[in-house]
């Protein structure tokens, strides 16, 4: 049997619903389960994404170091070939 207390009817109802509220089922909802998956799916995708870009700037590096070598070497090329024609034709006169 319950006792009733002499508390106000607005006390009351607050206490009823301050029993209702701790009675609730205190699992995980189904909505924020689904949020935590797709903010968790979402950071993988970043970190890949990230590591994406990471991985594009070295191969960029690498591109843009072999482009430079090579135009090195073209250069090195064009002034050996001048020389080499140079010899020849000073040779011939």
């Amino acid at each position: 049997m319950p006792v009733k207390s002499a508390a106000s009817p607005s006390q009351s109802r607050l206490n009823e619903r301050f029993a209702r509220v701790l009675r609730q089922k205190k699992g995980p909802d189904a909505v924020m389960v689904g949020v935590l998956c797709v903010a968790l799916v979402l950071g993988l995708v970043g970190l890949a994404v990230h590591v994406l870009w990471v991985a594009a700037i070295i191969v960029m590096a690498l591109g843009l170091g072999f482009a430079l070598a090579n135009r090195r070497r073209d250069r090195i090329d064009v002034v050996n070939r001048r020389a080499d024609d140079a010899e020849e034709w000073s040779e011939s006169a």
